[in-house]
């Protein structure tokens, strides 16, 4: 099945699809295209009682694909489906699946992901972003507003994040490149290593390993249990460290009594560790964080 519609403007689009692949172009275009093919013998029976319509609603159309549930079937791998979209740059996304793998290709503007082992993989999204599985990874590029990710066992990976971000994992790892705003991290037994913080962090966790590579104004907070905690500073800044813990060793390659340089003597960088036998390490940032 193939149809278009007419969509000068960016659209909503919501998409239901349990088993099989969700792929979501955004570009310049002002039409939308929904493309669904079975990808496993016995789903073809799924594309005739599909629904694929667009109708206004507000000051842009939505667009909805729904693809039908077979009874006892919705957490088995057989009845997959391949929706492929195509939607104007900038459209908001919705996106339900149960093992359904989801892309999306080019810039959006909003955006919410459920899966239950589905993984999701996105470029830029200019707006807010919610993201929720149960084992399925995620991996975001730049977000452009607030983003909360929920994961039980799948990693968390986003490039950037300019606005205020949660992540929340139990046992799988979290890896943030960038984050502009204020960042809280909670993984019972993933690692969390984080790049770029402009403005600090929350960060508990009980085993999983904590590393900062480069931390250049606010307060960075860490509890853990036994994971070991690393943090790079930028140079310069006023640096305050309050660290404790029981059993683990603490080193840091900066002076803790060093007066600030280079001319930020008025950015303050605070660092709160509280450990049970995790080691903890301050350095120097590297001039370049990858």
């Amino acid at each position: 099945m193939e149809k278009s519609f007419s969509t000068p403007n960016p659209v909503r689009l919501y998409v239901e699809n349990d088993v099989g692949v969700v792929v979501i172009t955004s570009q310049p275009t002002d039409s939308s295209t929904v493309v669904l093919h079975p990808e496993t013998p016995g789903a073809e029976e799924l594309v005739a009682r599909s629904v694929v319509e667009c109708r206004p609603k507000g000051k842009r159309n939505l667009l909805v694909v729904k693809i039908p549930r077979l009874h006892g079937s919705r957490f088995v791998r057989r009845n997959g489906m391949a929706v492929r979209v195509t939607v104007p740059e900038g459209s908001d996304v919705d996106v339900v699946t149960a093992s359904a793998d989801v892309d999306v290709i080019g810039p959006i503007g909003d955006a919410d992901f459920k899966t239950s082992s589905g993984d999701v993989s996105t470029d830029d999204a200019a707006g807010e972003v919610t993201a929720k599985t149960a084992s399925g990874n995620i991996t975001l590029g730049h977000v452009g507003g607030a983003l909360r990710v929920d994961s039980a066992s799948g990693d968390l990976r986003c490039s950037e994040v300019a606005g205020r971000a949660l992540f929340n994992t139990v046992s799988g790892d979290v890896e943030i490149g960038a984050a502009r705003h204020q960042l809280d991290v909670k993984a019972t037994s993933g690692n969390a290593r984080l790049g770029e913080l402009s403005h600090g962090a929350r960060v508990v966790g009980v085993s999983g390993d904590v590393r900062v590579l480069a931390l250049s104004e606010g307060t960075l907070q860490v509890r853990s249990v036994s994971g070991s905690v690393a943090v790079g500073v930028v140079r310069g800044v006023d640096l305050h460290v309050d660290v404790e813990t029981v059993s683990g060793a603490v080193h840091s390659d900066i002076p803790l009594d060093e007066s600030p340089r280079g001319g930020r003597s008025d950015t303050r960088v605070d660092i709160t560790v509280r450990s049970v036998s995790g080691d903890v390490g301050i350095e120097h940032a590297l001039e370049l964080v990858a």
